[in-house]
């Protein structure tokens, strides 16, 4: 189970929300290295991803990631 910090929140819809420009379909999907969370911009889900829908943000969620995710300095993810 993964939850968002209000930052995290933020700094991801942001993201979406400027790829969508360019991609309608665009969406993101986090994957997870040690401590660090990737967020990588992606047209569907990978065999296995969860589906994370927060308002107007829907997520695809690697197997792996857990925990909550924040969004630190220059919008770094991580999850504890």
């Amino acid at each position: 189970m993964v939850e968002l910090t209000p930052r995290a929140h933020d700094a991801l819809l942001t993201s979406q929300t400027a790829a969508r420009r360019f991609d309608p379909e665009a969406h993101i999907r986090l994957t997870a290295a040690g401590a660090t969370v990737r967020a990588v911009l992606v047209s569907g889900p990978e065999p296995g991803d969860a589906i994370l829908e927060a308002g107007a943000l829907t997520i695809f969620v690697a197997p792996g990631v857990t925990g909550t995710v924040d969004a630190g300095e220059h919008n770094e993810l991580t999850a504890s």
